[in-house]
C-alpha cells in the first residue's frame, strides 16, 4: 500500500463509523416511534401529511402487502390523490380520531380526490399494526440497511488503495435510504415529514446517484492501471449539484418552515435517474475499451497508439463493471422506475428488501474475490506447479478417504450382521436353556417341599436338596440376567426387529435396564411419540436399518452410561419430528463430564457417532460437569427421514 494511504485509511474508517453510529441512532429514533405504534388501529396502510397544501390532506405511502390493495392510488409522480377526510371529517383530525376510536375490521370511511379525478368514497376495514407488519414494511428495510452499512465498513477496512475506499464509500448512499426509511410515514398518530425525511432522506437519491457516478469514473480502465489519489475531478465533481440541492432545500426550510416534498423528490431522483444513465454511459464504454471495440487513442513522438490494459485490470474490471452495471440495471428498472411512475417497486416491497439486504453481500464477495485475485494473478504462473501437484495430492487422498468411507462402511455393516446374530443365538440358546432350567428347578423344588410334609416320620432330607436347588435357581436366574445384558451391550437387534423400534426401547427402558441395575434408583422419563412417523417397514430396506440402527444403539448406550457412570437421579428420552428431520434427546442430571477433555475414540458413543454418520444424521454430546449448577449431559441425535423411510402423514404434537 501506499504511505500516504496507509495514514489516511484509519482515519477515513473512524469517520464512517462515526457517521454509520449516527445513523443507526437516528434510525433507531424511527423505529421507536414505530414500535410504540404497534398493537394500534390503523386503516391498513402508511401515510404523510401534504405539508405544501393550506389544508394538509393525506398521501398514502404504502400498503403492506399482507393486506388487502387500497382502492386510492399511492402518491407517484403521476398520480397526485389525497385523503380530505375520514368518517366524514376533515383532514388528520379525522383520521386520529376514526382510527382511535375503531375496532379491527370496523369498516372506516375515507373521502380522496386527485389533481384530476372526481371526489369519491370509499369504504375499507380497519386493522391491527402488528409485529409483522413493522417487519415487512420497515423491519426488512433496517435489515438491508444494516447490511449496506456493515459492507461498505469492511470494503473501507479493508481497502488497499483509494479505489477500494471509493468502492466502500459509494455504499452509503442506499444504506441512508433504507436505514431512515422508519421516519417516512404515520400508523396512527398525525406528525408531518420531520427534517430526517426532508434534509438527509430525499436527498440520499441525490447521492446516490453522485455515487453511481463517481464509481463509474473511478473503474475507469486507464485508471485502474495504476493507483491514484482522491482528485477533485473524479471524486468531488459528481457530489458539487448536491450543495444546490442541499441550499434550496435549506433556503425552503427557513423560509416557509417545510421543504416541498413532491419538488424535492423531483429534484433528488432526478439526479439519482442522472447518474444511473452516466454511470451506465460511461461503464459501456469502459467494457468496450476493455474488449477492444472502442480503443483509446493517445498522441505520442511516434503517432497515436492505444495504450495496452492488462489482462488482469481487462478481467478486474469485466466482472466488476458487469456486477455493478446489473446491480444498477436491475434497481432502476424493478425499483426507482416504478416507483416514479405508479408509487410502489415491481416486485413485492418484501422481495424488494429481501435482494436489497443480499445484493451488498454479493458485492462483497465479489470484490473480495477479485481483489484476492488481482494480489495472486501477479504469482499464479510461479504456484502452477504447485498447484497442479497440490490436485495430485488431493485426487489421492480423496481416493484414500473414499476407501476409507467403504471400509467403515463394510464394518458398520458386518458389526450389525455379527451382533444380529449374537442377539438371536443369545435368546434361542442359553436363554432359553436358563429358562428351562429354572422351570425345573422350581418344580421339584416344590414337588420336594409337599413330599416332606406328607411324610410321617419325617426323615426325607428335603431340606438341603430345597436349598442346594434354591441356590442353582439363584445361579439360573443371575445368568439370565447376565445374558440380558449382554444382549443389552450388543444392542438386541432381534428383540428390535421382532417388536419394533418403538415397543422396542419402552420395553428397553421400563424392564430391561431397571431388572439389569436393580439397586439404582434412577428415573427415567420418555416420550417417544414422534418414532410413529417411522414406516412400519424401516428396516426392510438397507437405509432404514441403518436409520434404526443408529437411534437404538445411541439410546441403548446412552442409558447404559447414565446407570453406570453419571449418578443421576433422573433421565428424560424426548424425541421430535419438525421438517422431515427426527430428533431423539437423552439428557440426564448426573455429575457430568469434560468433553474436551475425553479422547472421542476411548468414549462409548464413538461407534453411535459411526452409526449416525451412516444414516446420515449428527450426533451432539453437550455435558456440564458439577459444580456447575446445570450439571448434567445431552445427547442430541438428528436425522433427515427420506420419504421412503416416514409415512404419509407427520405424527401431532401430543398436547401438554
Amino acid at each position: 500500500m501506499h504511505a500516504w494511504w496507509q495514514r489516511i485509511r484509519p482515519r477515513l474508517t473512524i469517520l464512517y463509523l462515526a457517521v454509520a453510529l449516527i445513523l443507526l441512532v437516528i434510525s433507531g429514533a424511527g423505529h421507536l416511534r414505530l414500535f410504540n405504534e404497534i398493537g394500534k388501529v390503523f386503516g391498513g396502510f402508511t401515510w404523510t401529511i401534504d405539508a405544501e397544501s393550506p389544508d394538509k390532506p393525506i398521501i398514502i405511502i404504502t400498503t403492506p402487502e399482507q393486506l388487502p390493495p387500497f382502492a386510492i392510488p399511492i402518491g407517484s409522480l403521476t398520480s397526485n390523490a389525497h385523503i380530505s377526510s375520514v368518517n366524514h371529517m376533515y383532514g388528520t383530525t379525522g383520521i386520529e380520531r376514526a382510527y382511535r376510536q375503531a375496532h379491527p375490521q370496523e369498516i372506516i370511511t375515507y373521502t380522496a380526490q386527485g389533481d384530476h379525478t372526481p371526489q369519491e368514497t370509499i369504504t375499507r376495514p380497519a386493522y391491527i399494526f402488528t409485529w409483522n407488519l413493522w417487519w415487512q414494511t420497515f423491519g426488512l428495510t433496517l435489515l438491508a440497511g444494516l447490511s449496506w452499512l456493515i459492507v461498505g465498513i469492511v470494503l473501507l477496512a479493508t481497502a488497499s488503495e483509494w479505489t477500494g475506499a471509493v468502492e466502500g464509500l459509494t455504499l452509503l448512499p442506499p444504506a441512508i435510504l433504507l436505514l431512515l426509511y422508519s421516519h417516512w410515514g404515520n400508523i396512527q398518530t398525525a406528525t408531518p415529514p420531520d427534517l430526517v425525511v426532508q434534509m438527509i432522506w430525499i436527498p440520499s437519491f441525490a447521492l446516490l446517484g453522485a455515487g453511481f457516478i463517481h464509481l463509474s469514473l473511478t473503474y475507469r480502465p486507464m485508471a485502474m492501471v495504476k493507483g491514484r489519489k482522491p482528485s477533485w475531478l473524479v471524486d468531488g465533481l459528481p457530489y458539487a449539484p448536491l450543495v444546490l440541492l442541499i441550499a434550496y432545500d435549506w433556503v425552503s426550510f427557513l423560509s416557509r418552515g417545510y421543504v416541498p416534498i413532491r419538488t424535492n423528490i423531483e429534484l433528488s431522483l432526478g439526479y439519482a435517474v442522472f447518474g444511473g444513465v452516466v454511470s451506465l454511459g460511461i461503464g459501456i464504454t469502459s467494457i468496450f475499451q476493455i474488449v477492444g471495440i472502442w480503443p483509446r487513442y493517445k498522441k505520442t513522438a511516434d503517432g497515436p497508439s492505444s495504450p495496452v490494459i492488462p489482462a488482469r485490470i481487462r478481467y478486474h474490471l469485466g466482472d466488476l463493471l458487469t456486477l455493478w452495471i446489473g446491480g444498477i440495471g436491475l434497481g432502476f428498472c424493478f425499483g426507482v422506475l416504478p416507483i416514479l411512475l405508479r408509487g410502489q417497486p415491481l416486485l413485492p416491497l418484501a422481495m424488494f428488501y429481501v435482494l436489497a439486504a443480499v445484493y451488498p453481500l454479493i458485492l462483497l464477495y465479489a470484490i473480495r474475490s477479485l481483489r484476492l485475485i488481482a494480489r495472486l494473478h501477479v504469482t499464479l504462473d510461479q504456484r502452477e506447479e504447485a498447484l497442479q501437484e497440490q490436485k495430485k495430492t488431493a485426487q489421492e487422498l480423496r481416493k484414500t478417504n473414499e476407501e476409507l468411507e467403504q471400509a467403515t462402511r463394510l464394518l458398520l455393516h458386518a458389526d450389525a450382521h455379527l451382533r444380529s446374530l449374537l442377539s438371536q443365538r443369545i435368546h434361542d440358546q442359553p436363554k432359553q436353556q436358563a429358562l428351562r432350567i429354572r422351570s425345573l428347578l422350581g418344580y421339584w423344588q416344590h414337588k420336594l417341599r409337599l413330599e416332606m410334609e406328607r411324610s410321617v416320620d419325617g426323615r426325607i432330607t428335603a431340606p438341603p436338596v430345597i436349598e442346594a436347588l434354591s441356590k442353582v435357581r439363584k445361579i439360573s436366574e443371575e445368568l439370565e440376567r447376565d445374558l440380558r445384558g449382554l444382549q443389552l451391550l450388543v444392542e438386541d437387534a432381534y428383540q428390535r426387529r421382532s417388536l419394533g423400534l418403538k415397543l422396542h426401547l419402552e420395553k428397553l427402558i421400563r424392564e430391561d435396564l431397571p431388572v439389569l441395575h436393580t439397586e439404582s434408583l434412577l428415573e427415567i422419563r420418555y416420550d417417544l411419540w414422534a418414532l410413529d412417523a417411522l414406516n412400519p417397514d424401516l428396516e426392510q430396506s438397507e437405509e432404514g436399518e441403518k436409520i434404526a440402527e443408529a437411534i437404538s444403539y445411541t439410546v441403548t448406550q446412552a442409558l447404559l452410561n447414565i446407570y453406570n457412570h453419571a449418578g443421576a437421579s433422573y433421565a428424560t428420552v424426548r424425541t421430535t419430528f419438525q421438517e422431515n428431520v427426527l430428533c431423539v434427546e437423552i439428557t440426564d442430571d448426573g455429575h457430568g463430564f469434560d468433553v474436551q477433555a475425553i479422547p472421542p475414540e476411548k468414549t462409548s458413543l464413538f461407534k453411535a457417532n459411526l452409526k449416525v454418520r451412516a444414516a446420515h444424521g449428527a450426533l451432539h454430546i453437550d455435558s456440564k460437569p458439577r459444580p456447575d449448577p446445570q450439571h448434567g449431559t445431552t445427547v442430541r441425535l438428528e436425522i433427515p427421514l427420506r420419504p421412503e423411510a416416514r409415512i404419509d402423514t407427520q405424527p401431532q404434537v401430543q398436547p401438554a
